[in-house]
């Protein structure tokens, strides 16, 4: 069974706790072996605890001897990264998660975990999910006095103590829902959205990947079978296609062009993106399913390959190089100029000697980041010229004027983020706020509570990592600090060294995948920033938020800039938009106290109204 102990309430009541005892010990630490002096307190500790929490329900409970309800304890969050709620109430028809305190000072990290736990099972239970039950998440202080039960808006659970716990039984005795039995629960199966790392692997190592809730009500499935019928029709009438498909941070493009690269021949997945391939590459002990662009590209400049790949899925491809910033990498190797940008090349490698072929340009919106990058989706109407390219896509045909053919296509977006779980509108929260529409972004910001994605700002960055140390403390879930880079944080945090290839692992592969390393995020240690972030994502972020980009008399202004490129501002807007949408269940920003950042903590606070932590 996939908790510690589970029964009625009347067999809870007459329940002895030495057995209670014995089998939430047997479930959470197995058989007895050796065992640090830490490892020992903390499982003393543990026990401590799980007395504490009988007895006081007991206490309860015994108020209601009749009281048709079961309680589960221990229950584990099956491909929830090793997390329990303490306690399960079946009550009702509704589902209650109770996350026992017996100490009275509570922090932000333990409304938030108590909150999560409420999102996981609303949204990612299957049984909970298809018979549209309630849940309802409960801090339980067992040992606070106090008569009364409290709401807590901004993380919409609530609080309650032994004395004040039955007026929560009497409010939901008194609206009674559909039956929702405790083997209902049990038997039930809790498919989260993954990762973009844990679906990489899924996709990588043949595994069925969970029925995700968030997909399932998107339109990414479409999208996938729209490219599919374009790669068909390419093999059938022996013709060369583009493929454009967009999508918002977090919508499913590197997960959709893995899945297409898994299970089509002849097909490969490029990134220009050099963390996001390295973490890949570590992650998947591979270095075949995903490569580099770089190599890629120079194996044909320099050595006139063609790779025979037929489908060639290019991820973010907005981001693509101009022939100046290739010719630049070039003249860096010794290489005679070759005049041509990376869409050029791919596009080259893909009609050249073959009958047919699909490239397939994943685009990220507003992402463009580095020098060389700013030509956008112009390049690749320049690349298609005389190459006889059918073109698909959802924009507008006057950007594609070299195509042989355009085809618009209603599938070719990807419509809805899913990384921020339930918080759906998140990227357009992020937005509203640097496209200066303060106004719908505070509109926006109040319906952030009620889907669970924890939103809040701080000008304290220890208290930042106080809350962040605090969560995900038994678990595999990731949290870190992410910067802009440009800015001079050095005295309070030190950025990630520069990649070095020859290093392995390297220090971006570290701060995603070595728990062991000085440079591994929940450490802590060193921000990253959005090159090393783009495309991958933490569960919960610390945005460094610095003298960068700021507020002033309500429109933004920025220095540091990044050197060589043409709009400075929108660059450096384009790095807050990738920083400021990497974490899944909610993201702290961190805003020194800098007088020329007052405005911009006013307008994010006084006015938007995102809660100070």
């Amino acid at each position: 069974m996939n908790c510690g102990w589970a029964g009625t309430i009347q067999q809870f009541l007459k329940l002895n706790l030495n057995k209670f005892i014995h089998h939430l010990q047997l479930h959470v630490y197995g058989e007895r072996t050796p065992e640090t002096n830490v490892k020992r307190l903390k499982r003393e500790s543990q026990i401590l605890a799980w007395e504490d929490t009988f007895y006081k329900l007991k206490k309860i409970f015994q108020q209601y001897q009749m009281l048709d309800g079961s309680l589960i304890f221990e229950y584990n969050i099956l491909r929830g990264s090793g997390r329990r709620p303490d306690v399960i109430l079946l009550l009702n028809g509704y589902v209650i998660v109770i996350e026992c305190k017996s100490y009275n000072k509570i922090s932000q990290s333990e409304f938030i975990q108590t909150s999560l736990y409420v999102r996981d099972l609303q949204y990612y239970h299957s049984e909970i999910h298809r018979s549209n039950t309630q849940v309802i998440g409960v801090l339980f202080l067992t040992n606070y006095k106090n008569n009364q039960l409290y709401s807590i808006p901004k993380h919409q659970i609530y609080g309650a103590t032994v004395n004040s716990f039955p007026v929560l039984i009497e409010k939901i005795l008194k609206k009674p829902l559909k039956t929702f039995t405790m083997l209902q629960f049990l038997n039930g199966v809790y498919e989260p959205s993954p990762s973009m790392l844990e679906a990489a692997r899924s996709i990588f190592n043949n595994e069925p990947l969970p029925n995700i809730r968030a997909i399932a009500s998107s339109n990414f499935n479409q999208v996938q079978q729209t490219i599919y019928q374009i790669i068909k029709l390419a093999q059938e009438t022996n013709t060369h296609h583009l493929i454009l498909v967009s999508g918002e941070p977090g919508a499913g493009k590197t997960y959709l062009g893995l899945n297409i690269a898994h299970n089509t021949k002849n097909a490969v997945y490029l990134s220009g993106n050099g963390p996001l391939v390295d973490v890949l590459q570590d992650t998947l002990h591979n270095e075949t399913f995903v490569q580099g662009l770089y190599g890629y590209k120079m194996d044909y400049l320099v050595k006139g390959i063609i790779p025979h790949e037929k489908i060639i899925i290019f991820d973010e491809a907005q981001r693509a190089w101009d022939a100046r910033k290739v010719d630049q990498s070039l003249r860096r190797k010794n290489i005679p100029p070759k005049n041509l940008s990376e869409p050029d090349i791919i596009i080259k490698i893909a009609t050249t000697n073959k009958l047919w072929s699909v490239t397939i340009g994943l685009i990220g919106e507003g992402q463009e980041i580095y020098s060389g990058e700013e030509g956008g989706l112009k390049l690749w109407n320049t690349a298609i010229v005389d190459r006889n390219i059918i073109v698909h896509t959802k924009h507008h045909n006057s950007l594609f004027t070299n195509a042989s053919q355009y085809k618009t296509h209603n599938y070719l977006h990807l419509d809805c983020s899913f990384r921020a779980h339930a918080a759906l509108n998140y990227y357009s929260i992020v937005n509203s706020l640097l496209d200066e529409k303060f106004d719908l972004t505070r509109e926006l910001v109040q319906n952030l509570a009620k889907d669970r994605y924890s939103l809040f700002v701080t000008r304290d960055l220890e208290q930042a990592k106080s809350v962040a140390r605090g969560l995900y403390q038994d678990d595999v879930k990731t949290v870190g600090v992410i910067c802009a880079s440009g800015a001079d944080r050095q005295k309070e945090i030190p950025v990630l060294p520069m990649n070095r290839r020859y290093e392995k692992p390297s220090k971006i592969v570290q701060y995603f995948n070595y728990p062991e390393s000085a440079f591994y995020c929940k450490k802590l240690n060193y921000a990253a920033t959005e090159f090393h972030t783009q495309g991958l994502e933490l569960d919960m972020t610390i945005v460094h938020w610095d003298d960068d980009l700021y507020i002033n008399n309500g429109k933004w202004c920025g220095q540091h800039f990044q050197r060589g490129v043409e709009d400075k501002l929108q660059i450096k807007m384009n790095a807050y938009r990738v920083i400021l949408t990497r974490g899944r269940d909610g993201t702290i920003i961190y805003i020194p106290p800098k007088p020329i950042l007052d405005e911009t903590w006013r307008m994010l606070t006084d006015y938007i109204g995102i809660s100070v932590l």
